[in-house]
């Protein structure tokens, strides 16, 4: 009678409590290693790795970007270069000087518009200002020697001797030739640098010499 009563009440707390397992159902865990061993091996690493691979290097695209904005912008600047002397031949100087003035605003860097705009405003009358825009196309390589040479021209012209001569002691630093060597030494002469003169003249045989000019020497 006992045993029929824990038996009934086993079987109560079963009903009451039906997501608890059985003392008989532990063996059913045996079986969950072997369905881990059966699954197959994730392939979720694997796919970054390919995605990693197809991916093109940023700087492959970006390279070309910047290319043909500077052209299009020194494009864009000779064509109101092209107009201001255009309208500068015809004797339309206030056209020119808008046209030379917007090339520079789009291009800073074009120091052949500095030089045409300076030539300009010392054709005007203006020496100041063609002082100014020569000593702003020193900014740029490709006419940092003409610019000097415009500017010591100038500069003599108006007297400023020391200035001229220093001006065209550095173009021909940048860009030496036997024209402007004999410009200098005929200004040494005038300025009685006589030392300086003489070491000017011996580089102008020097050049001549190596060249083979004669008449020069």
């Amino acid at each position: 009678m006992l045993a029929f009563g824990a038996k009934r009440a086993h079987a109560q707390a079963t009903a009451r409590f039906a997501d608890v397992p059985s003392e008989t159902a532990a063996p059913v865990k045996i079986s969950a290693p072997a369905a881990v061993r059966t699954a197959p091996p994730p392939t979720a690493a694997v796919t970054p790795a390919r995605a990693v691979t197809q991916t093109p290097e940023p700087s492959a695209s970006d390279a070309p970007v910047a290319a043909p904005q500077v052209g299009f912008t020194r494009r864009l600047a000779l064509t109101h270069l092209e107009r201001a002397e255009q309208f500068e031949s015809r004797g339309d100087v206030a056209q020119a000087l808008r046209e030379y003035t917007e090339c520079i605003a789009i291009d800073s860097t074009f120091g052949e518009a500095y030089l045409r705009l300076g030539v300009l405003r010392e054709r005007m009358g203006e020496p100041r200002e063609a002082d100014i825009v020569y000593s702003a196309a020193l900014g740029s390589s490709e006419t940092r020697g003409r610019a000097l040479v415009l500017r010591s021209h100038l500069r003599r012209a108006a007297g400023l001797n020391a200035e001229a001569l220093g001006d065209l002691e550095a173009a021909i630093e940048v860009e030496p030739n036997r024209e402007l060597l004999k410009e200098l030494a005929r200004d040494y002469v005038e300025s009685h640098a006589w030392c300086a003169a003489l070491a000017v003249f011996r580089r102008i045989a020097a050049s001549a010499a190596a060249d083979g000019d004669s008449a020069a020497l």
